[in-house]
């Protein structure tokens, strides 16, 4: 329990350096709770659900945001992030 609610503050924080980083109408559209149904399949595995893959397509332009946080980008680059994006059929993001 105590390591899902790392997790969920970890998420809130990418979506505020994402914020921060961002066009403010592509940053307006980051949102920290919609990310939410990815964080169990991305730290420990298994099935992703539907709502992970609505919530990846929701924040497509904050992705290369997370990605390039110190602090976060692992949770991007990670085998299980990589999993995800192949089972919702989305690219990984290419970023700069």
């Amino acid at each position: 329990m105590k390591s899902m609610v790392a997790t969920l503050v970890a998420l809130a924080a990418l979506v505020a350096i994402a914020i921060g980083t961002g066009e403010a109408e592509s940053a307006a559209a980051c949102n920290p709770s919609q990310l939410t149904p990815c964080a169990g399949p991305t730290l420990f595995g298994g099935p992703v659900p539907p709502a992970c893959c609505g919530a990846l397509r929701a924040q497509m332009g904050c992705l290369c945001g997370y990605a390039r946080s110190p602090n976060y980008g692992a949770y991007i680059h990670s085998p299980n992030a990589r999993r995800l994006f192949d089972v919702c059929r989305i690219p990984m993001p290419r970023c700069a």
